[in-house]
């Protein structure tokens, strides 16, 4: 039997949880044989397990070549038109961990893909993959991600790797509101606080002017989170406003704020009696 019979012979045990591991290691000790069988499984469509075509993925990519490649491409570029929630949520977990495998793959061809699904999906594998390979024009993408809470926090890091090259972006969004019969709707102001927030962690003093404008901002969140950027930015130089807005936040009911809050006003030295 050829490498590329036993590996059609073995693919779809990937899909047994037992033996994947197992089957993964076999498929890709066959290498360039394996692509195709890898591939038309991995094409195979939407299942309620995201696994198996994970595993499917990960493969490729540690395989590599040109038809590695391309077949991983085409899976991620495949319609995402899957009414069904379950594997609606299953096909974006494979979808990320064919962006991962893209990024394994380090070959620059793979960049114009990402950003096709990254605006196209909102994917957060292709805002991962693409913050490896250091693109920018995915960075205002990203910032506009920040409304959903659900995909924030791995957006939020894959922005910080942008460093500086964010700041105008982070900027920008910081004052776009979004509104609903003119009230501010919650992820509109989520993601203005997020901004604020990666500003500091960014760590570029040049904004310290913008960030002390924030503090007269009207949302409470927005005003705290950057009243503790600021205490980054400026350490025991911060003013004195800086300070009342995070003691404010000591008692709130949300226990992330008051662990911040207390953070922060450690960072900057503050013993005041009665603090805990």
């Amino acid at each position: 039997m050829d490498k590329e019979s036993r590996a059609r012979e073995i693919v779809y045990g990937l899909g047994n949880s037992i033996m994947c591991y197992k089957v993964q290691l076999e498929l890709i000790s066959l290498g360039a044989a394996a692509v195709k069988p890898i591939i038309e499984f991995l094409l195979a469509g939407p299942t309620n397990e995201h696994a198996p075509r994970c595993l499917a993925a990960e493969a490729l990519g540690l395989i590599g070549g040109e038809g590695a490649l391309n077949g991983l491409v085409t899976a991620l570029l495949a319609p995402l038109d899957v009414p069904d929630p379950v594997k609606r949520l299953a096909e974006g977990a494979v979808r990320d961990c064919i962006c991962h495998a893209l990024q394994r793959l380090g070959d620059k061809k793979a960049i114009e893909p990402l950003l096709i699904a990254l605006e196209a999906y909102h994917l957060v594998g292709a805002a991962e993959a693409l913050a490896g390979f250091g693109e920018q024009r995915a960075i205002p993408i990203l910032v506009g991600m920040l409304d959903d809470s659900f995909k924030r926090t791995r957006v939020s890091d894959a922005i910080l790797c942008f460093g500086t090259n964010a700041i105008e972006n982070l900027v920008r969004t910081s004052i776009l509101k979004g509104l609903r019969e003119d009230v501010e709707i919650l992820p509109s102001i989520e993601r203005r606080a997020e901004a604020a927030r990666l500003l500091g962690l960014i760590g570029d003093k040049s904004v310290i002017p913008w960030m002390l404008c924030m503090l007269d901002d009207e949302q409470e969140l927005v005003r705290f989170e950057a009243a503790v950027s600021l205490t980054n930015l400026m350490e025991r130089a911060a003013p004195d406003r800086v300070f009342k807005i995070i003691k404010s936040s000591i008692h709130k009911v949300n226990f992330e704020r008051r662990f911040r809050a207390k953070e922060a006003l450690c960072l900057m030295n503050i013993r005041e009696e009665g603090f805990r």
